[in-house]
């Protein structure tokens, strides 16, 4: 079981260091779970690639509607305040960002229901870290 941060999900609609080996992970991955807020991040992500000529219109469309056709195949982790409570947490205890803390709360919810079996994917080492200090397996690629 994988639980995806946007850095990680973003490996599979976007040609970026690492989407070969991400691709082949969550093919060979019985179940990829995300967080909701992960859609606005994703299209936020594919936005600022087109604004910072990254990448073209076009590509980024063809993104959007693969990512659109594959959302519903993804476990997804509802919002709800106890998730936002301890992000708000995570802010100043872990030194994260705001939405990575609402990522790494929703990934630590989904660790603790698997008992500790699932891999945290994201490609930001200090989200990594904080990751760690929570007692999840982190994807090492």
């Amino acid at each position: 079981m994988f639980y995806c941060d946007t850095s990680a999900l973003m490996k599979l609609y976007a040609q970026e260091s690492s989407s070969t080996d991400m691709t082949r992970l969550c093919t060979d991955s019985s179940e990829i779970v995300v967080a909701t807020i992960t859609w606005v991040e994703m299209r936020s992500a594919f936005a600022l690639r087109v604004r910072t000529h990254q990448t073209t219109q076009a590509q980024t469309q063809s993104a959007l509607e693969k990512l659109s056709l594959e959302w519903e195949k993804y476990q997804k982790i509802a919002l709800d305040t106890s998730l936002f409570e301890t992000a708000g947490h995570f802010t100043q205890d872990l030194s994260l960002r705001a939405y990575d803390s609402v990522q790494l709360a929703c990934a630590q919810r989904f660790n603790i229901a698997l008992g500790g079996q699932m891999t945290f994917c994201c490609f930001d080492k200090q989200l990594n870290s904080a990751a760690k200090v929570l007692g999840m397996k982190v994807l090492d690629i």
